[in-house]
């Protein structure tokens, strides 16, 4: 099985690894008409959706300001 890489903006406006969410999150990629992030839960349950970007350059060519945490 292939690994997902790539990058999302958190709830706090930080930018995330997908494959490295944090805490017990988990990450899912989700077609929304663009490629999106579901962030789940120990249990499961969606706690945040975002935009999936494949890297950190295509993150700031739409004026995200990175700010990447672990």
């Amino acid at each position: 099985m292939a690994t997902t890489s790539g990058f999302f903006v958190d709830w706090d406006g930080n930018t995330r690894r997908f494959e490295a969410p944090g805490d017990s999150y988990t990450c899912q990629l989700v077609d929304r008409g663009h490629l999106g992030v579901d962030v789940l839960d120990s249990g499961g349950f969606v706690i945040h959706e975002a935009t999936f970007f494949p890297s950190l350059a295509d993150a700031q060519v739409v004026g995200v300001s990175v700010n990447l945490v672990s």
